[in-house]
């Protein structure tokens, strides 16, 4: 069944079921009310006058509507009226008015303290049976809305504490992934640091060039591992610290990036790749930390020139725009995938590797960008590819 057809079939008291109070001072008037109602198979209540109409209503919650007389003694009708609506359960029962008043002022005061009909004296059995029926059909529909909300208030509530259950365990699962990965980096640096210290002091020795070629495997095969465990130890961090994880302080970005060139130069040359660097002199970002943006410009160079084709260049640029300082990354190679989009990078996953690439270091430089409160964008041009990284915060000497 669908929770359309639940609202449709909730219990709601059918009007032949209704229970009407009639209150009235005269025993003729009552007897004449209660033998129409009751051929329409209406459940009547009696009350002499407005105190007994008011404590059957407290006492008994399941009326659904009042006739009520005007000229009583005691409480007159417009005072049970307002007696009645004082009571909170009671504000919205539906209250009709049987009264000789005719005047202008009268009727309005009845709907003024709360009645929502009148009929006039003598009345006809018909209007009256109408009146009746067309106000219980309104609160039938009224306590049908009522039952509706909150069956949907409950179904939003159960909703949101499974969200909030759901959240709390994905939350968890973050926090013990982050965990284990800040294991396993730790537990790969010890083993992978013997084996990278004692590679060179093996290079002294004579050895067949067989041992050799696999000492270069074993070599290249360690250092990747070394940094996919520094890659993944960071993202952790990230992934637990945030923005906690920087140590801020002024730094020149140009003078990181040049770093940067000088140490990818012997690569660059393996490929025979110009790097032209264009700068903006004289920058100072107050709030950088210098290490992870160290690291977030050596993979994006280091991804340039891998994936750069021979004989070409990479050109790295950086401008203040807006206030920003903004780097350009470009290179001529392998673009990007199509369709492809950084935030759509998620680390670990083999779904979302780029050209066959896990995507750690996008996705660290995207981790460290933001958490410097920037932006990175990447893009595809006619001969390769753009990485742009934009730094808020500019001081200029």
């Amino acid at each position: 069944m669908t929770e359309l057809e639940l609202i449709d079939n909730m219990e709601i008291k059918e009007k032949k079921n209704s229970k009407i109070l009639i209150v009235d001072d005269q025993q003729k008037n009552i007897q004449v009310l209660g033998s129409l109602l009751r051929q329409k198979n209406y459940i009547i209540g009696v009350a002499m006058n407005g105190q007994q109409a008011l404590k059957a209503l407290i006492e008994s919650d399941d009326y659904d509507l009042v006739l009520l007389d005007v000229n009583m003694p005691i409480m007159d009708g417009f005072e049970t009226c307002k007696a009645i609506r004082e009571q909170d359960n009671l504000k919205e029962i539906p209250i009709i008015f049987l009264t000789a008043l005719v005047d202008t002022e009268n009727i309005v005061n009845a709907f003024k303290i709360g009645g929502q009909d009148y009929l006039t004296k003598p009345f006809n059995s018909k209007e009256l049976l109408a009146r009746v029926n067309t106000h219980l059909e309104l609160k039938h529909s009224r306590d049908k809305l009522k039952q509706v909300n909150t069956w949907l208030e409950n179904k939003v509530a159960e909703r949101t504490l499974e969200l909030k259950i759901a959240k709390d365990k994905l939350l968890h699962l973050d926090a013990a992934k982050s965990e284990f990965l800040n294991i396993i980096s730790h537990e790969m640096k010890t083993p992978l640091n013997g084996i990278i210290g004692i590679l060179p002091t093996l290079n002294r020795f004579q050895l067949p060039s067989e041992v050799n070629e696999m000492l270069e495997i074993l070599k290249t095969s360690a250092k990747r591992l070394e940094n996919f465990s520094y890659k993944a130890l960071d993202i952790s961090l990230f992934n637990t610290k945030g923005k906690n994880t920087l140590s801020l302080c002024s730094v020149n970005p140009n003078e990181l990036i040049v770093s940067n060139i000088i140490k990818y130069q012997e690569n660059a040359e393996q490929k025979n790749i110009t790097i032209t660097h264009a700068s903006e002199p004289n920058v100072t970002i107050s709030l950088l930390d210098p290490s992870f943006m160290n690291k977030c410009f050596s993979y994006i160079i280091d991804n340039a020139l891998k994936f750069g084709n021979i004989d070409s260049q990479v050109t790295i640029q950086t401008a203040i725009q807006n206030e920003s300082f903004v780097v350009s990354i470009e290179n001529e190679g392998i673009p990007f995938p199509e369709n492809f989009s950084i935030s759509s990078i998620q680390p670990f996953n083999t779904k979302t590797h780029v050209n066959k690439n896990p995507g750690l270091s996008l996705f660290l430089c995207k981790q460290i960008i933001e958490a410097h409160n920037g932006q990175i964008e990447i893009m595809n041009t006619q001969k390769g590819a753009i990485v742009k990284l934009i730094l808020p915060k500019i001081d200029t000497v």
